[in-house]
C-alpha cells in the first residue's frame, strides 16, 4: 500500500444520501414552523410565514450545494500509507493534511452503520493519544485489510522503539 488511494466511488452515493436526509430535515422544520402559523395568533402570522420562506429557500440550497460537492469531496479525499505514517488528505480550497505517525497509532476500530452497511462499506477509525482520525467509506475487504496493515506497522514500529 505504498501509493496514495481514493475512497471508493460508492461513498458518493452515502453523500448523496446524507444531503437528502439534511434536506427532509429541513423540510420536516418547515412545514412545523407552517402548520404552528396556521394556529398562531394573527400577530405572530407574518413572522412565521417569512421563517416558513427563509427555511424553504434555505432547505433548497443546502440540497443544492451539498450535491454539487459530492464529486469535489470525493475527488480531494485521499490517504496514503507506508511504514512510519499514515496520511490523510482532503479539500482543495479549504486543504487538510492530517500525518499520524505509525509508532504512534493506539488502536484501529472499525464501525459499519445501517447505511455504510447497504453498500457494504465501513468507517475505519485510527486512535492516537491525540486523538482520532477516520477513513469513511471503504470497502469491507479494504477495511479489514487496512486495520490489519496499520496493526502490523504499528507493533513493529512499538518493538523498534
Amino acid at each position: 500500500m505504498n501509493n496514495i488511494k481514493k475512497l471508493p466511488i460508492e461513498i458518493k452515493s452515502i453523500w448523496r444520501l446524507n444531503a437528502i436526509m439534511d434536506f427532509l430535515i429541513l423540510i420536516a422544520i418547515t412545514i412545523a414552523i407552517f402548520i404552528w402559523r396556521i394556529f398562531a395568533p394573527i400577530d405572530m402570522k407574518k413572522g412565521l410565514g417569512v421563517a416558513t420562506l427563509i427555511l424553504l429557500i434555505t432547505a433548497i440550497l443546502v440540497l443544492l450545494i451539498e450535491l454539487i460537492l459530492v464529486t469535489y469531496h470525493w475527488n480531494f479525499w485521499t490517504y496514503y500509507i507506508d511504514e512510519r505514517q499514515v496520511e490523510l488528505h482532503h479539500g482543495f480550497f479549504f486543504r487538510k493534511q492530517i500525518i499520524m505517525p505509525i509508532a504512534r497509532i493506539q488502536n484501529v476500530t472499525l464501525k459499519q452503520g445501517p447505511i455504510l452497511r447497504w453498500k457494504n462499506l465501513q468507517k475505519v477509525i485510527i486512535v492516537t493519544a491525540a486523538g482520532s482520525e477516520e477513513i469513511t467509506g471503504l470497502k469491507n475487504d479494504e477495511a479489514n485489510n487496512l486495520k490489519e496493515l496499520i496493526m502490523k506497522l504499528a507493533q513493529e514500529a512499538k518493538n523498534d522503539i
